[in-house]
């Protein structure tokens, strides 16, 4: 390993992050708790012996999970990528592990870079509980419909004002998001959502799967979705589904993070 060359900051690496946010208080360094930034920004002191400030590509909440978080911090020394995964992994615990380390440009920024967002959810629609799913899904015991869900689920496509799902708190601010695509799958027992879109609101994805369990328990019209909308009320919405089935699947850029000098090429 050597230093970095100058007093100023060493090449900008980017991290693909998977992490089971069961033992986490979400991502974020907050005063009490572990975090998943925390434990990494901890790894990369020891590794390195330098103090250096993670930025993520989205701040997961308390107990949700990742399998692509996308990271960047200025690394201080000059190491191999392979080097410097392997020795974040072996400092971390095994609840989180850099899967990949890219050499970025000095302009890449994780957050604010990304041109889209993709999240899986799981929901395990068993007559009984499973061992198997407990803080991976969420149990569902009565019958999901893909057909209904897939057709309630339409009307959130598109660039639209998600105030009905989100937050009360959030709702201040800007609510409008551009949801690109909802994806609904059965595997056996188990009903898999993705969404994609460019950014998402604080709960939104968990509310919105809440709300399409809920409609159909009550044997709402798929239509029902656009009163909802329409409303810009939290309150109109259903319950917020919880965070374990969550996962944070995959980042975007405009220059994809495969075209960059990495630990593992594809």
């Amino acid at each position: 390993m050597e230093t970095a060359d100058g007093a100023g900051p060493g090449p900008r690496i980017a991290l693909l992050v998977q992490y089971d946010g069961t033992g986490f208080n979400g991502w974020q360094v907050q005063n009490g708790g572990r975090t998943v930034q925390g434990e990494i920004e901890r790894a990369v002191r020891v590794l390195t012996g330098a103090e250096r400030r993670l930025t993520a590509a989205g701040r997961t909440d308390s107990g949700v999970h990742a399998l692509g978080q996308v990271a960047h911090f200025d690394c201080p020394i000059r190491i191999g990528l392979k080097r410097l995964c392997t020795g974040l992994s072996g400092i971390l615990g095994r609840d989180v592990s850099v899967i990949n380390a890219y050499a970025v440009t000095s302009d890449f920024h994780a957050r604010y870079g990304a041109i889209a967002r993709e999240y899986q959810y799981l929901v395990y629609n068993g007559r009984q509980r499973s061992p198997f799913m407990l803080h991976r899904a969420m149990w569902v015991h009565h019958p999901l419909d893909v057909e209904y869900l897939r057709a309630a689920s339409s009307y959130l496509v598109g660039e639209l004002d998600f105030a009905s799902f989100c937050k009360k708190i959030s709702a201040d601010g800007v609510t409008t998001r551009r949801l690109d695509s909802i994806e609904i799958d059965r595997i056996d027992d188990l009903v898999v959502f993705r969404l994609r879109g460019n950014a998402f609101l604080h709960n939104m994805i968990r509310i919105i799967i809440g709300t399409l369990c809920d409609m159909q328990r009550r044997g709402d019209k798929p239509e029902r979705m656009l009163e909802i909308l329409a409303g810009r009320d939290r309150d109109r919405a259903g319950a917020t589904a919880p965070p374990y089935g969550l996962y944070l699947k995959r980042v975007e850029y405009a220059t994809p993070l495969e075209t960059y000098e990495s630990a593992y090429p594809l």
